[in-house]
């Protein structure tokens, strides 16, 4: 009799604690799933998910671009309409937002196996959250002197002896040199290739010596540069995703000519190139010494962050004397030599600044970071 009170005592002690445990645990699984549901997203995620559906979309439509510096953009009210990404209103809680992504299409001219890279840019506006470009960024800390980015008519160029415009690009170090009108980036990279190169060796009539022929759109330091873009340890495929083509400025100098004009080097200029080399213009407006007014002026090495990057390196100019010289950067003076002369040099790229900022202040510590 006392066992079977026992064995009723205790069936009666599970059943009642069934009861009571059974609920609370439905409370606290009711809880968590009304939390999820209530769950907030955050605006550096939605973004990513926008670029996700926009890859999806413009694959689906048949709307990718194919063609050199080509463009085609999806706003995000028609990525909810095509039920590509959640409606910001549930997804943020938010439903102020408007935004949009636009895909580019980069390399097409000598990407020989998949005809170029698509690049995609997402801009996400809200009530209090807005998508920040690295050109908004960067035009955030313009100044009037000292070492910085300065406003120069519609482009911005940095000057000084130690600006904020160290960028990390995909394992290399650049420098960001300027910014155009279209918020296009100039970048150099901070160290010279290890490799000694040549301008040109072609035979030359005019000096009846195999000197190199000073035409750059033909000469050997294009393909040289052609080369660095391709390869993989230099400029990764995925660093390639970003690089946009840009007009090269090739005009020639007189050997006498030190103007510091811009003008002059673009005189000439070669359509749509991925990777290029510094203008003897560049050197002389990155110093803020007053008297630095000639490229061939001591006083240009003052202030300039570019003294101990390109202090022996070929640039884009040749020189119009003859058929056979071309120009290079020597401690901050422009020097002429014979085309077959071996050489360093800087490789310099252009990219989109108006793709998200990630991260860094440009210092050497803190560069700047894309995706």
């Amino acid at each position: 009799m006392i066992n079977a009170l026992k064995k009723l005592d205790k069936k009666f002690l599970i059943i009642a604690g069934t009861l009571i445990i059974a609920p609370i645990i439905l409370i606290i699984f009711l809880v968590i799933i009304q939390g999820c549901s209530n769950r907030k997203m955050d605006y550096s995620t939605y973004e990513n998910k926008m670029i996700t559906a926009a890859e999806k979309y413009f694959k689906k439509n048949n709307l990718l671009p194919t063609k050199e510096a080509q463009t085609a953009e999806v706003t995000l009210e028609k990525l909810v309409e095509n039920k590509s990404i959640k409606d910001p209103e549930k997804a943020l809680k938010d439903d102020t937002c408007v935004g949009k992504v636009t895909v580019r299409m980069n390399g097409v001219s000598v990407e020989e196996n998949n005809g170029g890279f698509l690049n995609y840019v997402v801009d996400l506006n809200c009530k209090d959250y807005s998508t920040i470009s690295l050109v908004d960024k960067l035009k955030e800390n313009v100044v009037t002197s000292d070492s910085g980015l300065y406003k120069i008519g519609n482009t911005y160029v940095f000057k000084g002896d130690s600006p904020k415009n160290y960028i990390t690009f995909f394992g290399n170090t650049y420098r960001i040199m300027s910014i155009d009108s279209n918020g296009i980036l100039k970048l150099i990279k901070a160290e010279s290739e290890s490799n000694y190169r040549i301008w040109d060796n072609k035979f030359n009539v005019e000096a009846n010596k195999a000197y190199g022929k000073n035409i750059y759109k033909d000469s050997l330091i294009l393909k040289y540069l052609l080369n660095d873009y391709l390869n993989a340890k230099k400029i990764s495929k995925k660093a390639r995703q970003h690089v946009v083509a840009y007009d090269s400025c090739i005009g020639k100098r007189s050997s006498k000519d030190y103007s510091i004009s811009k003008d002059i080097d673009c005189s000439e200029v070669l359509e749509k190139q991925l990777v290029s080399l510094i203008n003897v213009s560049d050197y002389a407006s990155s110093s803020i010494d007053p008297d630095c007014n000639s490229a061939n002026s001591l006083a240009c090495n003052n202030y300039n962050y570019l003294y101990t990057i390109a202090n022996s390196t070929w640039t884009l100019n040749s020189i119009s004397d003859n058929t056979y010289q071309a120009i290079y950067l020597s401690n901050g003076m422009m020097r002429v030599e014979n085309a077959n002369y071996y050489n360093t040099y800087n490789i310099v790229i252009y990219i989109d600044g108006n793709e998200r900022y990630i991260s860094g202040i440009g210092s050497k510590e803190k560069p700047y970071i894309i995706e």
